[in-house]
């Protein structure tokens, strides 16, 4: 009788420490923290000059009538970002410094830095886009209007001039600009730049040509 009774006691026991074993709620793993995303760096650049398209005002280097034959030419500027700048100064043809370059034209003041073209007008394309309108002209009587851009802009010019073959230019003209130091150009955030510059190859495309890689006519 008392075997028996021991063995019930064994038995629940046994059965109760299941019971508490399966009734305890499953451990949840602890979870891991979520990484920080890192900050976003914070815009500090000024708007940088993205192209430079320059080109003759006029289409055909051979078409040069009264209305067109002032030697006008135009820089257009296109830069990384929208510009909020001071556009009372930038719009100022005051304010800027073109210039024509090229060391195979008759005039040695296309040597060095180059001969100063006459800057008549300065405009807002868009927002992040500003184009700039200029002259050049080479000679008195007879005189060449406006830049070397193309194998038929040499052509003209050799004519224009009254000159031999052999002179005939081999480079298309590089033109230069400059704001004056005291013009800011800035983003939407502020971020100024001073003294803006740059240059180009005179091109016949609306695509820009780079000075590094020569000024070809073309």
């Amino acid at each position: 009788m008392k075997k028996y009774v021991w063995f019930l006691i064994v038995a629940a026991f046994a059965v109760a420490v299941l019971a508490m074993v399966g009734c305890r709620p499953a451990e949840t793993p602890t979870a891991s923290p979520s990484p920080t995303a890192p900050a976003p760096t914070p815009d500090t650049k000024c708007p940088e000059i993205k192209s430079v398209v320059v080109r003759n005002v006029y289409e055909d280097a051979y078409d040069r009538n009264v209305e067109t034959k002032d030697g006008s030419f135009t820089i257009t500027i296109t830069f990384d970002e929208d510009v909020a700048g001071d556009w009372s100064c930038i719009l100022d043809k005051d304010a800027w410094t073109v210039k024509v370059v090229n060391p195979t034209r008759q005039d040695s003041a296309f040597d060095g830095d180059g001969k100063s073209a006459n800057v008549t007008n300065v405009e807002k394309k868009a927002k992040n886009k500003i184009a700039i309108t200029a002259s050049i002209t080479e000679g008195n009587d007879p005189i060449y209007y406006g830049l070397l851009c193309s194998e038929d802009d040499a052509a003209q010019y050799v004519k224009s001039l009254g000159l031999e073959e052999y002179q005939k230019p081999t480079l298309a003209d590089t033109v230069t600009f400059k704001l004056k130091s005291t013009c800011k150009v800035y983003d939407q955030l502020g971020n100024p730049c001073c003294g803006l510059k740059g240059e180009a190859c005179c091109a016949p495309v609306c695509e820009p040509v780079t000075v590094p890689s020569g000024c070809p006519l073309q």
